[in-house]
């Protein structure tokens, strides 16, 4: 599953620096498939220019897929400006993303005023060059030349995972049957809108160990860390093709925006065991959005 490959210990892990520099290498590493993810959620609404005569209806197994760029593969931590962490002395400070390769050379960080001693390694690339997004869907069509396409996905306990739903609604119109002249055009060209939603939720295990427990705190605050996942896409095109039996020919030229928020939930040691300097909630949410014209 693409949550299995979050590292979602290495994002906690990266706690060691503090707040600030656990944000900016969460979002350098994770960034391609933010932005991936975003984008996929627009795609599959149509294979059609027309839409569906009044009551005809389809339900469909589609699959969007978006594509990282080679450049970001991979990333230079030096120039993240991280506060409290720094690449051990002497090594190669570029680190894969989780679109990268895993088995690329991973710098190891430590504490700025220990340059020499390691903390930890960045994570592995998850070797994730694309986001596919399968999902089904319905339309049905509606009077005056319209049609309703909805997607849906129940909140569902996915095994490794943790918690997934999703739901998405669009709408096409034939406009071209409202314009004397251009209706006798023996083509289809249409006009569509979509919206997805996608939420999950994830288990992280970040809790101190009984011997290291700051003062104040027992294992029950530290229950209940999860990745948390809310990503939703907008799209609007118009489209142009034709339809003949057994055959469908399109084009869509349009606008599409997507967004992708990441957050970490639940209480979490700021610092290095044993020695933490804080408990934090919620430490941070990752923001990306993505907009193109295509």
């Amino acid at each position: 599953s693409t949550s299995t490959l979050f590292a979602q210990q290495q994002i906690a892990e990266f706690l060691q620096g503090g707040v600030n520099d656990a944000e900016k290498l969460s979002y350098a590493y994770l960034e391609p498939f933010g932005k991936m993810f975003g984008s996929s959620l627009n795609g599959g609404w149509y294979q059609a220019a027309r839409p569906h005569k009044l009551l005809g209806f389809n339900v469909t197994f589609v699959t969007s897929v978006s594509v990282a760029p080679l450049a970001s593969k991979t990333f230079d931590v030096s120039k993240l400006n991280l506060e409290s962490l720094v690449v051990v002395t002497g090594q190669n400070p570029v680190a894969p993303s989780i679109s990268g390769s895993s088995s690329a050379t991973r710098p190891e960080l430590a504490a700025s005023f220990l340059p020499n001693e390691a903390l930890f390694r960045m994570p592995k690339g998850a070797g994730l060059p694309l986001i596919p997004m399968p999902m089904i869907q319905a339309g049905i069509g509606l009077p005056f030349h319209n049609e309703l396409t909805v997607r849906f996905l129940p909140s569902v306990n996915v095994p490794k995972v943790g918690q997934v739903s999703m739901w998405g609604v669009g709408a096409k119109n034939e406009f071209k049957e409202f314009i004397p002249g251009l209706k006798l055009v023996p083509i289809d060209l249409s006009v569509m809108v979509g919206y997805t939603n996608f939420k999950s939720q994830f288990d992280v295990n970040y809790a101190p160990s009984p011997a290291d427990m700051p003062s104040g705190y027992s294992a029950t605050d530290f229950k209940g860390q999860k990745v948390a996942l809310d990503a939703s896409g907008f799209t609007a095109r118009l489209l142009v093709g034709k339809t003949i039996p057994f055959l469908s020919v399109y084009v869509g030229l349009g606008y599409s925006n997507a967004t992708t928020d990441f957050g970490l939930k639940g209480n979490y040691p700021i610092g290095v065991a044993p020695t933490y300097i804080d408990v934090v909630e919620n430490p941070f949410t990752l923001g990306y959005t993505h907009s193109n014209f295509s």
